[in-house]
């Protein structure tokens, strides 16, 4: 668990108490935005986005006290962290936080993790046609990169190269609007099917649903439905055998 005063732990065990696991020093002080991690054929990798700019850290020993390391990123807001994962290989992705409102932001970041080796090109940087501000959410769908944004919904990438550019959703692709500045609603959560097709969002306005890998979206939270049905004059509706007594005025006492 990432928090403001450091890195814990919670075993999955009946009155498990929280254990800090000790990034660096002043952990307390600095704290941390973002947690991610990666089940491997050589072991499990935990990488942390450290607040106030600070970088990001990765342990290729399961997240244990003492193991992580620096792998760049310091003065850069990363405030999101998520892992794809393609075939045998897995990637830890980094998403940005816009240094403003109204600033369109620069995107994600992508390093593959090799365990206790770093990659010989370092972090990728995939910022091209980037226009939704900060990034708030990652998911993926097979090859396809999704990220949910400040302004924008949900852009995506076709697929892991540093050519493809960001793609938007239309203005009326069925996900709330904001306003002029600010065209789309934020998106607070998102979730995506592996395999591709349904895709969840979540936000102030409630959840919604494209079922089409995120060109149109539905509300999936209704409160209020439209749709009807009706009977012949007449009729009741009947969920099962019912019995029914009619009951006078007078046998109720009535005057």
């Amino acid at each position: 668990m990432a928090t403001a005063v450091g890195l814990f732990e919670l075993s999955m065990v009946t009155d498990a108490a929280l254990v800090q696991v000790f990034v660096r020093p002043d952990d307390e002080k600095i704290g941390y935005y973002a947690v991610a991690s990666a089940e491997l054929k050589i072991g499990t990798s935990v990488a942390v986005a450290s607040r106030n700019m600070g970088g990001v850290f990765l342990s290729s020993e399961g997240g244990k006290g003492n193991t992580f390391r620096n792998i760049g990123k310091a003065g850069e807001d990363v405030r999101v962290l998520n892992v794809q994962y393609d075939g045998d290989r897995a990637f830890l992705w980094a998403g940005l936080a816009a240094p403003g409102p109204s600033e369109p932001g620069n995107g994600c970041f992508a390093w593959a993790l090799l365990g206790a080796q770093d990659p010989a090109e370092g972090w990728e940087t995939y910022g091209k046609g980037w226009l939704g501000g900060s990034c708030v959410q990652l998911a993926f769908q097979g090859n396809k990169i999704l990220a949910a944004t400040y302004d924008a919904g949900v852009v995506w990438l076709e697929r892991r190269n540093d050519q493809e550019s960001w793609q938007t959703p239309s203005i009326g692709c069925g996900l709330p609007q904001a306003s002029r500045e600010h065209p789309l609603e934020r998106v607070d959560s998102l979730a995506a099917a592996p395999l591709g097709g349904l895709i969840l969002t979540g936000g102030k306005s409630g959840v919604f649903r494209s079922r089409d890998s995120g060109q149109h979206y539905e509300s999936a939270s209704k409160k209020l439905f439209t749709d009807k049905v009706t009977l012949d004059p007449n009729w009741l509706f009947c969920s099962g055998h019912h019995e029914i007594e009619v009951v006078s005025e007078d046998e109720k006492g009535s005057d």
